[in-house]
């Protein structure tokens, strides 16, 4: 991933994506590349990562995205974990339920014919939600995603997607629908309310045995004043007859606001950063004095910029609110589940 910026007009800054020279070299990758790319043209939506242009350079195809600063909802449950202090519920949940909304727009895309495009992500962990210091929750990393108009198929016997998050039906191969997504989606909010683990295991063959069995502990007995409300929604997203889970993606996010209402709160959007604030103190100015810095620096060709502070995938706007608030964002309260596996 490069750091790039448009020669004309404003001199936009965005993150380039391009593939390796050697991947380069074969016909699959190759092709994979390309229909990520035709994806991403057409997904436009406030918790996605947005596209603003594909193409092809010195024969080579790139992917240039908007560039957002902030951290890996990963990077958040990492931190927390080490610090033993859980997220407020509602702020989880508002997290999870903004995650929900991209992929109920993704899996409704639709095509210019007007036929759906039958998306689904299948690769849905905290490593593909990006939280910005501007208070936006976006999904990222559509490259593993399938759809009906897909030139590069997946080889039978191959399963894609983070081993941890993967649904039951992805493990047995079953033809996939959005509800796939819905469960790894549950997985992840089952983790951020407990930071703990779900399925991972000492090695991925164990995971994979724990995800097909898919024994899912009760949080109420690991987390002091789990709420009942949450629970039910969790379990219904993880559930293993995929017919008994949520048929789609925003009658989960509808289930989870109706949650964070009912805690007394509406907009949690300028929790988001002072989350990130609160764990990750100082690294906000650092990375706005990278992104200054880099901005300004003169463009010369074929030259890499600086290493950013932290890492920055590709995603949304440039734009950083001054959000310093006192709020107590996590639960005082250490917790009882034991450490990851």
């Amino acid at each position: 991933m490069f750091l790039g910026r448009r020669q004309e007009g404003n001199h936009e800054l965005a993150a380039i994506k391009v593939m390796l020279a050697d991947l380069a070299k074969e016909a699959h990758f190759v092709q994979m590349f390309a229909d990520e790319a035709k994806l991403l043209g057409r997904l436009d939506h406030k918790n996605i990562s947005k596209t603003l242009e594909v193409g092809h350079a010195n024969h080579m195809g790139y992917i240039a995205m908007e560039v957002i600063l902030g951290r890996t909802l990963a990077d958040v449950w990492e931190a927390a974990r080490a610090a033993e202090k859980l997220l407020r519920f509602d702020v989880a949940a508002w997290i999870c339920m903004e995650v929900a909304r991209g992929l109920h727009y993704a899996h409704e895309l639709r095509g210019e014919d007007g036929k759906p495009f039958d998306l689904i992500h299948r690769d849905v962990n905290p490593s593909n939600i990006f939280l910005g210091y501007d208070g936006t929750v976006k999904l990222f990393d559509f490259g593993l995603a399938k759809t009906q108009g897909k030139v590069a198929q997946t080889a039978s016997g191959i399963v894609k997607g983070k081993v941890p998050y993967l649904s039951p039906e992805q493990l047995v191969q079953l033809t996939l629908d959005r509800r796939s997504d819905i469960f790894s989606l549950g997985t992840t909010m089952w983790e951020l309310t407990t930071l703990s683990r779900l399925f991972k295991r000492d090695n991925d063959l164990d995971t994979i045995r724990a995800i097909r069995d898919s024994e899912v502990p009760d949080p109420r007995v690991l987390v002091d004043d789990y709420p009942d409300e949450l629970w039910s929604i969790v379990r219904r997203a993880l559930e293993t007859d995929r017919d008994k889970r949520y048929p789609t993606a925003k009658e989960l996010a509808d289930d989870l606001e109706a949650f964070v209402k009912n805690q007394g709160t509406t907009d949690l959007t300028p929790f988001v950063g002072a989350l990130l604030d609160h764990h990750f103190p100082g690294e906000r100015q650092k990375q706005v004095d990278w992104l200054e810095r880099t901005a300004a620096s003169p463009v010369i060709k074929n030259v890499r910029t600086m290493e950013p502070p932290a890492p920055i995938p590709s995603v949304p706007s440039l734009r950083i609110g001054d959000i310093s608030m006192p709020l107590d964002l996590v639960r005082r309260k250490k917790i009882t589940a034991p450490k990851p596996g």
